[in-house]
């Protein structure tokens, strides 16, 4: 168990991430295939991720131990992702504990020799993991990191920083001085002016923790649910049509659906007259869900973030 010991200026600080860690929730999966014991809320994940995967993709698993996690997957978990770079000051931390460990194998022993060829393998493997792990998840994982913090930040506002940290998960305890975690490692430690983040994860199944970060991060599992893939929308969701109403939430689902969608296409797609269509077009750009742009006389709609996210994130919850 470690435990944190926690002062008034501490609790002015702490805060709560509304948006997933990709980089480490990609590092969870390849942890989960190497395990193989994710949890019943991630069974269906893991088995619809093993279908897939690339058995000589297997030297990922050279960077796990039971310890150590490789936490500089940052670049290859965006969406639009860069080479992983070996040399950056994560890579060699992970790649120096390994050493200690002496559980250097070939392709760990050329990423930390700066071999080019073990690099070009790793972003091959990181980006085959990336397509079956995380991909198809991004969506509802982002849901569930946003209900989680959603949730906790609504504890907060009712029971300021007492109420926020009794309420975070069952692995956290907080007795009003010192904040325990439910770890495999003992230890005493102190933020000393450090800012102190929790962060839910939707692949995390234990509290994480690393007390030397100059920015502390707590990372919990956000939900018992089951991870799902993420939905392919014909229809807008019954949540969606009751916040906007049938014909504006059906516009919006097909902005998100189409990219580049033109006014006469969102009329067809509605039953409506393009002057109707343009008036919900209109609601909805000056809500900040979809943007318009015009080329010569046709006009285009894409969906904005909050847009994207207000569609794909209507999905079911259960209230505590």
């Amino acid at each position: 168990m470690i435990q944190i010991r926690l002062r008034a200026d501490d609790l002015d600080r702490l805060q709560v991430a509304g948006t997933p860690d990709f980089g480490y929730e990609l590092a969870l999966s390849g942890r989960h295939l190497v395990t193989g014991s994710p949890g019943r809320q991630l069974a269906a994940w893991r088995l619809d991720v093993a279908r897939s995967w690339n058995p000589r993709h297997s030297r990922l698993f050279d960077l796990y131990t039971d310890l150590y996690l490789p936490a500089f997957f940052d670049e290859a978990a965006l969406a639009a992702p860069t080479p992983v770079d070996p040399a950056s000051p994560p890579a060699v931390a992970h790649l120096w504990d390994l050493a200690r460990s002496n559980v250097l194998t070939p392709f760990t022993r050329g990423l930390a020799e700066g071999d080019p060829r073990a690099a070009t393998a790793l972003d091959r493997i990181l980006a085959g993991l990336r397509a079956t792990a995380l991909d198809p998840y991004r969506r509802r994982i982002s849901s569930l990191v946003a209900t989680a913090s959603a949730r906790t930040l609504a504890h907060s506002a009712l029971g300021g920083p007492d109420g926020l940290l009794r309420s975070i998960h069952p692995s956290v305890d907080w007795d009003g001085r010192h904040l325990r975690l439910n770890t495999r490692v003992d230890s005493v430690d102190d933020l000393e002016g450090r800012p102190l983040i929790f962060q839910p994860s939707a692949l995390a199944t234990g509290i994480t923790f690393n007390p030397l970060a100059e920015v502390v991060i707590i990372s919990y599992p956000a939900a018992a649910t089951p991870l799902t893939r993420d939905r392919v929308l014909h229809t807008p969701p019954p949540a969606l049509r009751s916040l906007l109403g049938p014909t504006r939430a059906a516009a919006l689902v097909a902005v998100v659906r189409t990219p580049a969608l033109t006014t006469g296409r969102l009329a067809a797609i509605l039953g409506a007259s393009a002057a109707a269509a343009s008036r919900h077009a209109s609601v909805l750009r000056e809500a900040g869900l979809v943007v318009t742009v015009r080329n010569g006389r046709t006009v285009h709609h894409q969906p904005t973030h909050l847009g994207l996210e207000l569609v794909h994130g209507t999905t079911p919850d259960t209230p505590d």
